[in-house]
Order: structure tokens, then sequence, then C-alpha cells
């Protein structure tokens, strides 16, 4: 076995997974959080008078203490169901005599493991919005380069009218951007701190309880939330349908990609080096494989969060299995979103622009792509319907005949040229109002 490699359960994770959310959901690093609330709720309960300075002056101690043997607090963990009893089992063996028992008061296993993971949430996002960041700074430059950039509109998957490729990019942009703000949000309203104790009373928390609660939240960098949330799980939920709803448009954008680097589109391609994308069997080939990891990686975390919907079904005041399902697909969600945004601020800061094929390709049909154009201009004349069905018959004329669309309005009717200012019209004096809206985009983005 080699060492330095990693090894997974699975290619996609072993190739893309995201190291560094991943550590923040790691047992060592929940384990080290843990520990840091239980001192922070110590701390609150010295300011409070409840427990003696000395206990603290100990407790603080734990700070940095080796984890235990985790094969053995796994064990532990197991037969409870929940790591916390092992933990303060573990953390009072280290006290010495005369300050054991005053850790946890008033408390709750969910308490602890919910603050922790808020606070991981809170990392957790910012590494993605840091991510969303490079993203949108590649699209602000690839708008800014290419908002006059002429190519193909499509829709249907068929050519419609000339647009710019700097267009196609601000609307990625301006969805990054919304995207960015929803995120910030979603991610600062889950980072809570959660002290309710059992039944989310706060009773054993005594009469000090909201104080208490207060200095946590302080301390560790969260909200101060006064209703308990045991059962709430709506702010994750939120959260993670943000991180999909940011997906949804990354798989777009790569296939997006994959569309364009078609051989016989050829009007992007993807950054890379020697035999990036190559096929074994096929020297020719450069298969666009950081579009296709993705496109993996994104339907992966987009399903992730739909499971967060069903952890959500929880009753009474404590989850029932619920919970469960959320430790997994939490933590799932924000370590494939983070990869799936990794992935596409790479493939954007490199992409390769193919200008002058795009150009081509809007005269690939013989300047049908204008028939729109000059239907309006027509329209101005001879009314809309007329300039249709004649624009219509031209444009089958041309497609049977292989002439440009131009020549064939005047076999049909020479008199049109007499309407129009320049004959023939021009595709990159048809794309409407693409500058400002590439403006627009990097002012918003910008803002």
């Amino acid at each position: 076995m080699n060492e330095g490699i990693e090894h997974t359960s699975n290619l996609l994770d072993w190739l893309y997974r995201d190291k560094e959310v991943e550590k923040v959901f790691s047992i060592e690093s929940s384990f080290e959080k843990w520990i840091d609330v239980e001192i922070a709720l110590a701390e609150a309960h010295f300011e409070k008078g409840i427990i003696t300075s000395e206990n603290l002056a100990a407790i603080r101690e734990l700070h940095n203490l080796a984890l235990p043997d985790l094969a053995s607090f796994q064990a532990s963990t197991r037969n409870v169901g929940y790591p916390i009893i092992g933990l303060l089992n573990f953390l009072n063996d280290q006290l010495p005599l005369e300050h054991k028992g005053v850790l946890h008061l008033g408390a709750t296993t969910q308490d602890i493991m919910d603050t922790v993971l808020a606070m991981q949430v809170s990392l957790a996002s910012k590494r993605v919005l840091a991510l969303v960041d490079v993203i949108g700074d590649a699209l602000a430059e690839l708008v800014k380069v290419h908002a006059l950039t002429l190519m193909p509109g499509r829709t249907h998957a068929q050519q419609a009218v000339p647009t710019t490729f700097g267009l196609k990019c601000a609307v990625y942009l301006t969805e990054i951007s919304r995207h960015r703000i929803r995120l910030q949000r979603a991610s600062s309203e889950a980072a809570c701190v959660s002290l309710y104790g059992a039944s989310g009373t706060s009773s054993a928390m005594g009469i000090h309880e909201s104080e208490i609660r207060k200095i946590v939240s302080q301390k560790l960098g969260l909200h101060n939330e006064f209703t308990p949330w045991h059962v709430s799980r709506d702010r994750f939920i939120d959260l993670t349908s943000q991180c999909a709803n940011l997906c949804v448009t990354l798989v777009r954008l790569a296939r997006e990609i994959i569309d364009l680097s078609r051989s016989e589109i050829d009007e992007v391609y993807e950054p890379g080096g020697d035999y990036k994308g190559a096929s074994s069997t096929m020297p020719q080939k450069r298969n666009p494989v950081i579009s296709e990891a993705i496109i993996g990686l994104g339907l992966e975390a987009i399903g992730q969060a739909q499971m967060m919907f069903r952890a959500g079904e929880v009753g009474h005041e404590r989850a029932a299995g619920e919970w469960q399902l959320e430790w997994k697909a939490l933590p799932e969600v924000l370590i494939n979103s983070a990869a799936t945004t990794s992935l596409a601020g790479e493939l954007l800061q490199g992409l390769g622009v193919n200008v002058e094929r795009m150009k081509a390709n809007v005269e690939i049909k013989n300047g049908v792509i204008m028939a729109e154009a000059y239907m309006i201009e027509l329209a101005k004349v001879i009314g809309r319907e007329r300039a249709h069905e004649l624009v219509y018959e031209a444009s089958k004329a041309s497609a049977a005949n292989a002439v440009p669309l131009h020549e064939s309005l005047l076999a049909l009717d020479s008199s049109v040229r007499g309407h129009f200012a320049n004959w023939p019209m021009d595709p990159s004096s048809y794309v409407g109002n693409a500058e400002a809206v590439c403006d627009q985009a990097l002012r918003q983005w910008k803002a």
C-alpha cells in the first residue's frame, strides 16, 4: 500500500473530494471542537459564579489534549449511539479528582453537537464562498473580454439569432452574484448556538441560562438564538438547498462547455496540458473531463441536499433517526459543493475561447441566422405577417439551394433591397443590448 495516497470507497471522491471541507467535518476536527464548546460552557459557568477559577483553569488545560484512541472511542460511541458521553468520560479522566464533575452542566448531547455543527457549517461555507469568488472573477474577465465576441445564439439546440459570448457569460455571472448573496445569508443564519437542555426548556441551566448562552455564543462566534432548535432544521435545509441551487448552475455551465466543445462546434475548449482528457484508444481525443467531473459531483450534491428535507421530518422535541441522516447528508452537500465549485473555477480560469470559430459558425447556414433581423426590418414596411411569410420562404430556398439568405430574398422579391440601409445585414449589428447587459453584470458582481 502506497504511503501518502488516501484510500476512499469510490473513484469520484478519490479524485476530486474537497480535502479542506472534508477536514472541517472530520471526526478529529469534531472532537476538538466538542472540547472547545465544553470549555466555552465552563467559562460561561465561571463568569456566572457556578464553578471556581481553579475548576476553569483545569478545564482549560483540556484544550490541547491529544485525541483518544479513535477505535475505542468509536466502540463506546456506537454502544451509546452518540459521542458526547464518551467524550465526557475521556475528559473527566484527564482532570484532577477535585475538578471532576463540573463539565457539561445543564447541556444535553445535541446541544454540544449542534453547536459544533453550526461552527463547521460556518467554516465550510466560507470555503465555498471563497471558491464562488474565483468563479465570479473568472466569469467577469470573460464577460469583459468577450462582450462583443460574435457567436450563434441557440434555442432548442438550434441556431436562433446572433449573440455574444460575453452575454452568455454575463447570464452565468449574474446567477453567481445571486448565489453568493443567498449563500452568505443562509450560512449566517445557520451559525447559531444551541444550549437548551433535554427538552429545550433550559431548566437544567438554571436562572442564568440566557446569560450563559449569550456568553458561549460570543466566545464561539455564533449567533445567540433564544428559541431551541433541536428539531428545527430549516436553516440547514435552506443552506444545503442554496448549495444545491449553486450546483445546478455549475452543472448547466459544464453541460454547455461540453456542447460548445463538440468537434462540430469547436467554440470553446477546456484547459489542460499533455494527455489532458486523453483516450486510451483514440489519440486525437481531448475529452472534457473537468466538465464531466463537475456534473458528477454537482448532481451528487443536489441529491444529498434533497435528503435534507427528509432529515427535517422530526417529531416532538428530539429526532429519532432523522438526525442520523443529517450526519451524512449535510457534510456531503458542503464537501461536494466545494469540490464542484473548485473545479468550475479551474475550468473557467483556463477556458479556451475559439473566437474565429464562433464567428464562422454564425455563417454556417448561409446567413439564415439573420432571418429574424430581415423579418423585423421588412415588417416596418410590409407588415409582420407578410414579412414573416417572405423570409420563411427565402429561408427554405436558402437551405435547399445552398445560397445566402439575402440572395434568396432578392430572388423572391427584388424590391426588398430598397427597404434596407445596409445590404446584406451584418450579424454583428444584430446583438441588441449585449454590451449593456455585460456592463450591468460586471457592475453587479463588483458591487
